[in-house]
């Protein structure tokens, strides 16, 4: 149970970081809504960062699974160093 605290807090954190990021470097990127236009390079960027938020999550929910069997997995923070 602790750990899953640890998981949410470790995405909590994720959130924070990004929405500080983007508010120093994109603050109107929530409403100017790029990347919703076809064909746009924001649209791909956009569906760049869903997949490495899903893989993110997917190695992060595997490494809560494993724990039990004694091996311990987490999610990098590549995906977050590669924003700045």
């Amino acid at each position: 149970m602790a750990r899953e605290f640890t998981e949410i807090a470790k995405i909590d954190r994720r959130i924070r970081d990004l929405t500080t990021w983007l508010e120093e470097n994109a603050p109107n990127c929530g409403t100017e809504q790029k990347h919703l236009s076809e064909g746009s390079q924001e649209r791909v960027y956009w569906h760049y960062g869903y997949m490495v938020a899903l893989r993110d999550a997917l190695r992060l929910l595997a490494g809560r699974e494993s724990s039990s069997s004694g091996a311990r997995g987490t999610a990098d923070n590549s995906s977050l160093n590669s924003l700045v």
